[in-house]
């Protein structure tokens, strides 16, 4: 018996999300609120777990500007489901954004005004308050792996990019998005620049996304000779970049990504997107490649497969149900039986409690011609769960003589 699932999926210009039914209303989230000593305040936060399924355990992705970036980072996810993982989405929301997502005390200068820089330096308190309240809440109340990710845009990338450096075991991966790296001067990226040779990174994932923030008439090649402080954001960002590239830091996994046709107010929508498809490059399964070549031993590449992101991930991950179904039935289909036998088996010492599993088995054994074998298999899926197909199908098994 096949799976479908069908995912709704909702459009705007920005917000596109998998919605939970509910007196007519579209859910993707709720809030929630966690009281800081660190910080002496409570914070609110928006949470979404996929399905609202709290019987899984899923990644966290911690996103930055929580009441702006919360709802593109659902339908990505969402969207994208299968490629990417489902994720719990944590958004942050901010009470003092100045304070809170910059790493130094500043003065007042033409880019920061003086109420701004009277505010600034706050962001080593701010992500004590992430390590040591947050994620010990997220993680005892709602269903976390230990994988997490964290994003952030303009002085969210700055803090972003400030966990990377100097808390790099909080999260297994970052997202800076167009981050604000002139922060200072460019003084406090440019010291941190210096510990990339020497940081071990190992499984360690970065996206950087980089908006056309140039002048008129510059590219990205004479921008970097230019002094002014108009070039200032685009240079900090693409001297990370080169930073980078040139310190080749040991483990790290990372990509960036120039965005021509978009500025820095809109670029955060397609620069999540690539960046998460970018981190989870390693997730996906290639069904088609089995397909295209169905002679390859599919239970063998994907045990070597689910191994390798099993150990990114850190913990292990298993094949969906639904896929290595799929797959069973598309080698059943060509005749490959030995094949889909091994995937079928896999799927109930997988998933020994999943009626669909049992069921399915019970068709291979059926297309087999192993009678028994299969009124077997469809007697242990309605032990498991009552359904009419399986009862219909024992039944007529059961009746032919």
């Amino acid at each position: 018996m096949k799976k479908f699932i069908f995912t709704l999926v909702i459009c705007g210009t920005i917000l596109c999300c998998f919605a939970q039914q509910k007196d007519n209303r579209i859910v993707i989230g709720f809030t929630d609120t966690v009281y800081s000593k660190i910080l002496n305040e409570k914070r609110r936060i928006l949470v979404h777990i996929p399905n609202n399924d709290r019987t899984k355990h899923y990644p966290v992705l911690y996103i930055l500007d929580g009441d702006d970036h919360f709802e593109s980072a659902v339908a990505i996810d969402e969207q994208l489901s299968g490629p990417l993982p489902d994720m719990i989405i944590i958004g942050i929301t901010n009470t003092d954004r100045e304070r809170d997502l910059t790493p130094t005390h500043v003065q007042p200068d033409r880019i920061i005004g003086p109420g701004d820089a009277a505010k600034s330096g706050g962001g080593e308190k701010f992500l004590t308050f992430i390590e040591k309240e947050l994620i010990p809440y997220v993680d005892a109340h709602y269903p976390t792996t230990t994988y997490r990710v964290f994003s952030g845009h303009s002085l969210g990338g700055l803090t972003v990019m400030n966990a990377f450096f100097n808390h790099t075991g909080l999260f297994n991966a970052y997202i800076a998005i167009d981050p604000s790296l002139w922060w200072d001067g460019r003084r406090w990226v440019e010291s941190q620049e210096t510990k990339l040779k020497t940081m071990h990174l190992n499984n360690k994932g970065l996206f950087v996304a980089i908006a056309n923030n140039l002048p008129t008439g510059m590219d990205t090649l004479s921008v970097m000779k230019d002094t002014s402080i108009g070039t200032s954001f685009s240079r900090s960002v693409l001297g990370l970049v080169q930073s980078l590239r040139d310190s080749r830091p040991a483990g790290l996994r990372w990509s960036s990504k120039f965005y021509p046709n978009e500025w820095h107010g809109v670029v955060e929508l397609n620069a999540e997107y690539d960046a998460l498809r970018f981190l989870f490059q390693f997730y996906r399964f290639d069904m088609r490649r089995l397909r295209e070549n169905p002679d390859l031993n599919a239970d063998s590449l994907l045990t070597v497969h689910y191994r390798q992101v099993s150990d990114i991930l850190g913990y292990q991950m298993l094949p969906g149900e639904s896929n290595v179904n799929d797959l069973a039935y598309f080698y059943m289909g060509i005749g490959k039986m030995n094949r889909a036998y091994a995937l079928f088996r896999r799927n109930v010492d997988t998933y020994p409690q999943s009626a669909n599993a049992w069921d399915s088995l019970g068709e291979y054994y059926v297309s087999a011609k192993e009678k028994q074998k299969a009124i077997d298999a469809y007697k242990k899926s309605l032990s498991l769960q009552e359904t009419q197909d399986t009862r219909r199908k024992l039944t007529e098994l059961e009746g032919k003589k």
